[in-house]
C-alpha cells in the first residue's frame, strides 16, 4: 500500500473527519480564549481607553457576521478542504500578527483576520462532518463537535496566562500560530471527500417556517451567552464578592456542562427525535436556571444553577444542528446551512450585551437577568408550539 493509498483510506474514515473538525474548531476557540488574559494589557501598552479594546474583542463576532454565509457558499461551489485550510492559515497569520502588533490598529487587522478565518473553519468543517456522517448519527457527532468549543474555552485562557508569564509576550502568540498553521498542513495532507454545487439555494421551497424555528432557538441560546459572559461577572462580584479566580471558576463549570451535555443530547435526538422537548423544553428550563442562579442565596447553589443552565442551553442547539442539515441536504448545500447557523449565532452573540446595556441604565443587574430568563421562557413555549406544527421528530 502506497503513502497516497493510505492516506485516502483515512479520509475515508467518518472518525477521522471528525477528529479533524475537533481539531480546528478547538484551535480556533482556544487561541479565541488564549487572548482572554491579554487583553487587559493592551489599553495601558498601547494608551487607549478600554472601550476601544472591547471594540478590538467584538470585532472577532462582526467578521463572523459577516462572513459566515459568503464562506459557508463558497465552500459549496469550491469544496470544504480549500476553506479549512486557508482558515487555518489565516488564523496562523492573525495570531502572529497579535503577536508583533505595535499599535491599536495592528490589533483590529488581526482581529478583523481571526474573526473571517473563524467564518471559514466553522462554515466549511461543520458542513464537512454532514457531508461525511451518517445522518442517523449526526446529533451526537455535531455534540462532539461543539464539545471542543467548551474544551477550547477552558485551555485558552490557561495556555495563555503561561505562555505571557513564563515565555513572554511575542512567544504568547506565535507557539499557537506555529500550531495552528500545523493544523492547516494536516488538513491539506488528507484528502477528506467533499461534495462541491454550482449553486446553493439559500432558502429551499418550504423551508422558511423551519428556518425561521431554527433561527429562534440558535439566537435565543446565543443571546444568553451573550448577557451572561460580561454581566455575570459583575453580579457575582457584587453579590458574593467573588475574586476573578472563582469567577473564572464559574465559567468553567458552565464549559464542563456544555463538554459533557452536547454529545449526550445529540445521541437522545438521534435515537428518539424529541426536539420539541430539547430545544423548546431546552430553552425554557434555561430560563429557570437563569432564575435560580440570580435568587440563589449562596454561591455554591448559582454555581449549580450555572451548570444547570449549561446542560439545558446544550440541549436547545445540538439539535439544531441535523434539523438544520436535514433541511438542505437534498440540495447539496451544508455550506449553506452552517454557515446561517454562524450568521444565527453570531447575530445573539453580538446582540445580547447591548440589551443588557441598553436596560442596565433604567433596571438593576439582577432584573436584566430575570428579563432573559423571561425572554427564554416566552421564545421556548412558542418553539415548541411551532415545532409541532412542523411535525419535526
Amino acid at each position: 500500500m502506497t503513502a497516497r493509498d493510505l492516506l485516502h483510506r483515512i479520509a475515508a474514515s467518518p472518525d477521522v473527519i471528525l477528529v479533524l473538525v475537533v481539531l480546528v474548531i478547538f484551535m480556533d476557540m482556544m487561541i479565541y480564549g488564549l487572548l482572554i488574559p491579554i487583553f487587559p494589557q493592551y489599553a495601558p501598552r498601547f494608551g487607549v481607553d478600554e472601550s476601544v479594546i472591547g471594540m478590538v474583542f467584538g470585532t472577532y463576532a462582526a467578521m463572523l457576521l459577516l462572513f459566515s454565509i459568503p464562506m459557508g457558499l463558497l465552500s459549496d461551489r469550491v469544496g470544504r478542504r480549500p476553506l479549512i485550510v486557508v482558515g487555518m492559515l489565516l488564523l496562523a497569520l492573525a495570531t502572529a500578527l497579535f503577536g508583533f502588533s505595535t499599535t491599536i490598529t495592528h490589533l483590529f487587522i488581526a482581529r478583523t483576520v481571526q474573526g473571517i478565518s473563524a467564518a471559514a473553519t466553522w462554515s466549511a468543517g461543520l458542513a464537512l462532518l454532514a457531508d461525511t456522517c451518517d445522518p442517523a448519527r449526526l446529533g451526537e457527532r455535531m455534540g462532539i463537535a461543539l464539545s471542543a468549543v467548551g474544551f477550547g474555552t477552558i485551555v485558552g485562557p490557561v495556555v495563555g496566562g503561561l505562555l505571557f508569564e513564563y515565555l513572554g509576550y511575542t512567544a504568547t502568540f506565535l507557539v499557537p500560530a506555529l500550531l495552528a498553521a500545523v493544523v492547516g498542513l494536516v488538513v491539506l495532507a488528507i484528502p477528506v471527500p467533499t461534495c462541491r454545487q454550482d449553486r446553493s439555494p439559500m432558502l429551499p421551497s418550504g423551508a422558511l417556517l423551519p428556518l425561521a424555528a431554527c433561527a429562534a432557538a440558535i439566537v435565543a441560546a446565543s443571546w444568553t451567552y451573550g448577557v451572561i459572559d460580561p454581566y455575570l461577572p459583575v453580579y457575582l462580584h457584587d453579590t458574593f464578592a467573588a475574586s476573578p479566580a472563582m469567577i473564572g471558576l464559574v465559567f468553567a463549570v458552565l464549559a464542563v456542562a456544555t463538554i459533557l451535555a452536547q454529545p449526550v443530547a445529540g445521541r437522545i435526538y438521534d435515537r428518539y427525535g424529541g426536539s420539541r422537548y430539547l430545544i423548546g423544553g431546552g430553552l425554557s428550563f434555561s430560563g429557570v436556571a437563569i432564575l435560580a442562579a440570580v435568587q440563589a442565596p449562596a454561591l455554591m447553589l448559582t454555581v449549580a444553577a450555572v451548570f444547570v443552565l449549561g446542560v439545558f442551553l446544550s440541549c436547545a442547539l445540538v439539535p439544531v444542528m441535523p434539523i438544520l442539515s436535514g433541511i438542505y441536504r437534498d440540495h447539496g448545500s451544508q455550506g449553506a446551512a452552517y454557515g446561517i447557523y454562524n450568521t444565527f449565532y453570531s447575530v445573539g452573540l453580538a446582540a445580547g450585551p447591548f440589551a443588557g446595556a441598553a436596560l442596565l441604565g433604567s433596571l438593576p443587574l439582577p432584573a436584566i437577568f430575570l428579563s432573559q430568563a423571561v425572554f427564554l421562557a416566552i421564545v421556548g413555549v412558542l418553539i415548541w408550539i411551532l415545532i409541532g406544527r412542523l411535525h419535526w421528530r
